[in-house]
């Protein structure tokens, strides 16, 4: 699975369905640990079930009497997750640990797949990497950005993210709104080249050092090390100007 279709797995995972007639069923557990085989209380597995393809012209998304079924579950003190009910079908994994620096395989990798049998339950281990905060601050001091955390349906006013290899992109998520500016947090592995990407088509910005970005994704080129969280400042400096 490429970067992107395990972003579109991502997309759909925190949202809970079903469809058709119910089927047999079959439960998963698993752990979640560091690389090390150290578990990680508190993180979020979400799961996907991946339907079987009909035959070309069949006219049927789904096999009879099979669930689509997707949601996530928290891990316990010791890193381990239950999950029963699940329709007798392969699933795809993410993983995430809201209270540290692990890399989502479905962000930065490949969703773990894991076959759940009917009557029987499945074990799967999801072992994470550790990767580094990127953190960015915007700071607004004429209030031109909107005074709300983005959300689904916010109109963008600055854009910010990760671009690297080869063409590949990160958002980062906006975390807070204060009113002196805005702040940006993205989980990112260390040892990999990125560019800082900045972007607004609404306000002009400059770096830390008071020079202005003139490109237009403007920010710096850098590579985390392992275990240094990374941190960039701008400041909006007024409107953008627009050539007529």
């Amino acid at each position: 699975m490429s970067v992107m279709k395990a972003l579109s797995v991502c997309a759909l995972l925190p949202v809970s369905f079903a469809l058709a007639q119910p089927g047999a069923t079959g439960a998963l557990q698993g752990s979640v640990t560091d690389q090390q085989g150290v578990p990680l209380a508190g993180a979020v597995v979400r799961y996907l079930s991946v339907q079987p393809q009909p035959a070309r012209g069949a006219g049927q998304a789904l096999a009879p009497g099979a669930n689509a079924v997707s949601g996530s579950v928290t891990a316990d003190s010791n890193g381990k997750f239950t999950v029963t009910g699940l329709p007798a079908v392969p699933h795809l994994l993410c993983a995430s640990v809201p209270s540290a620096p692990y890399l989502d395989p479905c962000v930065w990798g490949q969703a773990v797949p894991a076959t759940v049998s009917a009557g029987a339950t499945t074990s799967q281990t999801l072992a994470l990497a550790k990767g580094v905060y990127l953190n960015v601050r915007v700071n607004d001091p004429m209030g031109l950005l909107p005074r709300v955390v983005d959300g689904p349906w916010t109109p963008r006013k600055l854009l910010v993210g990760v671009a690297y290899g080869t063409g590949a992109y990160q958002g980062a998520q906006n975390t807070a709104v204060d009113s002196a500016g805005r702040n940006y947090q993205l989980i990112i592995p260390a040892g990999t080249p990125f560019w800082l990407w900045i972007y607004s088509g609404d306000v002009a910005l400059a770096d830390a050092t008071g020079a202005p970005l003139t490109a237009p994704a403007g920010g710096a080129a850098f590579q985390a090390s392992s275990g240094q969280d990374q941190s960039f400042t701008f400041t909006v400096t007024g409107a953008q100007s627009h050539a007529q």
